[in-house]
């Protein structure tokens, strides 16, 4: 009998297939659970020279994180920045005005 090949008696799953649904029904549960991000973003253009392109590059794979991207790297650094008082902050500024 021609097409009747999918009507056999199903095995009961593996060990395997209970982590692969697990795992599977755990993501959609944390994707669902994720708010939408009200925040706006504006382009903007600056310059960089290589050194610094690189240096944000080998930020980017030594934070072990697949979404975190260049732009992640310089919000982080300036939010940091913003973090010390006026004096630090001059001092820092200071030291690597070339």
């Amino acid at each position: 009998m021609a097409g009747l090949n999918g009507l056999n008696k199903k095995s009961l799953p593996t060990e395997d297939d209970l982590k692969v649904d697990a795992f599977i029904s755990g993501a959609d549960k944390r994707v669902k659970s994720l708010e939408p991000s009200n925040k706006k973003f504006m382009r903007c253009t600056f310059s960089i020279n290589e050194d610094v392109s690189k240096l944000i590059d080998e930020l980017v794979v030594r934070g072990q994180n697949a979404r975190i991207s260049r732009s992640s790297i310089l919000r982080v650094a300036i939010e940091n920045l913003a973090t010390y008082s006026p004096d630090e902050l001059k001092e820092i500024l200071n030291k690597y005005d070339k």
